[in-house]
């Protein structure tokens, strides 16, 4: 009897198991479609109306990595230097 019952038993750990994580990789393939959706959304430049022109593209005025890293090592010596004094 206790073949059967431990053979029940794994048997509906392992459905639900199975069940579960079906339904988790569904749900993370959908949500990892509508980032990329968001991520390309945001990539696009912005269109500005403007009466005398016409539309005008706006350029992405982001600032790159090493721009920003180079910003923040100064920030950070300056703070470290401020601490000090």
């Amino acid at each position: 009897m206790f073949y059967i019952w431990h053979t029940l038993l794994v048997t509906a750990f392992l459905g639900i198991a199975y069940y579960l994580g079906f339904k988790h990789g569904v749900k993370a393939k959908a949500i990892k479609k509508s980032k990329a959706k968001v991520w390309k959304a945001l990539k696009q430049s912005t269109v500005v109306e403007d009466n005398s022109m016409g539309r005008m593209p706006v350029p992405n005025l982001e600032t790159s990595h090493e721009d920003w890293l180079k910003g923040y090592n100064k920030w950070k010596v300056n703070a470290s230097r401020q601490t000090k004094n």
